[in-house]
């Protein structure tokens, strides 16, 4: 497992103050949910079901599909785990720089890994498998629908796992599921963990043909969803409370966050379809900036050095409070200019 991934707050726990380093926004209303599973707390007493098929049924309805269609995880992050086990030894082509734990997951098992260079391209197995992620981290950028939908229906040989795990966080169209169903070769994840900003529960799912999630279920651990974390996502489905503000105008203050940050000499920020923003500065480097930050103004973002194909002058931030983001913009600007 890659070290330093986003929201490495055990790390600083005593010294952040904001948070932008997580791409979740921190001060989601999760009132109700905490309420509810207090009310819930017998559960810890007993085992949770081996397979959380009360959980998969609410996720099919909402999706329009079986329930057959549905397998439950531990986050997202043991989807991927699974589908890199699953397809053990593979070719697997994983375009950069995006989610670092692809990378970790294909070589845990033995997969031939392909940045997409050009020479890969004509040399690896015509069998191959495509991991996607779509809204991309750390970019933020979305592909259409409409050219995904094109890729994986023309290339039925290849395997494609598209992760809509931050779909929540942008207003473009993405696949859905009940329009993908009956495709051999379409993997699509999902993360409740981050549509209600609850990480610490880890709770995601795979969405995919029958006949593919037969092969993915013997693959992953009884009980490997805790009974909180199941209660969570029943509460969440039913009830769908409003957790972060309104879409449009997150959106349109990430907007404004990037409009001044792009302002500082020195920094040039990505465009982005998402709540969090890809930056690269000239010449000073993300560990000692991200250093200064915590140090000096209690604030964490996310260092992006270990992202394949990106150097030590990258970072991402996420979007926060408006005040924040605007001492979050100065104390970035004041570093710049020392």
């Amino acid at each position: 497992m890659t070290e330093g991934h986003g929201d490495d707050l055990y790390r600083y726990s005593e010294l952040v103050k904001m948070n932008f380093s997580s791409n979740i926004y921190q001060h989601a209303d999760l009132s109700a949910l905490k309420a509810h599973l207090a009310s819930r707390l017998d559960l810890i007493g007993n085992y949770p079901p081996p397979r959380p098929r009360q959980l998969e049924r609410l996720i099919a309805r909402k999706e329009g599909i079986s329930p057959e269609a549905v397998m439950v995880t531990n986050g997202g992050t043991e989807a991927i785990y699974i589908l890199a086990q699953r397809f053990h030894h593979s070719a697997s082509i994983i375009p950069q720089p995006t989610c670092v734990e692809y990378a970790d997951a294909c070589r845990m098992f033995d997969h031939i890994i392909s940045y997409e260079n050009t020479e890969d391209l004509t040399t690896l197995p015509a069998d191959r498998v495509y991991w996607i992620c779509n809204p991309n981290n750390p970019s933020g950028n979305v592909l259409m629908k409409g050219f995904i939908d094109y890729i994986v229906r023309r290339s039925p040989r290849y395997t494609f796992v598209i992760d809509q795990s931050y779909g929540s966080s942008t207003q473009e169209e993405l696949l859905r599921a009940r329009e993908m169903q009956g495709l051999s070769n379409l993997y699509i994840i999902h993360s409740l963990s981050k549509t209600f900003c609850i990480p610490g529960l880890r709770l995601g799912y795979i969405t995919a043909d029958p006949s593919l999630i037969n092969l993915l279920r013997p693959l992953s651990q009884p009980w490997s969803v805790n009974a909180l974390a199941i209660e969570a996502g029943l509460y969440l489905l039913e009830h769908e409370p409003q957790v972060i503000p309104p879409l449009d105008s997150y959106l349109e203050e990430t907007e404004r966050l990037r409009q001044s940050l792009r302002q500082i000499d020195g920094i040039r920020v990505f465009e982005t379809k998402t709540n969090y923003m890809l930056c690269e500065m000239d010449s000073k480097t993300a560990p000692s900036l991200k250093d200064y930050l915590i140090h000096e103004h209690g604030m964490l973002i996310r260092d992006c050095s270990n992202f394949y194909g990106l150097s030590d002058h990258f970072f991402r931030v996420s979007t926060q409070l408006p005040e924040e983001n605007d001492a979050l913009v100065e104390a970035i600007r004041t570093f710049m200019a020392l």
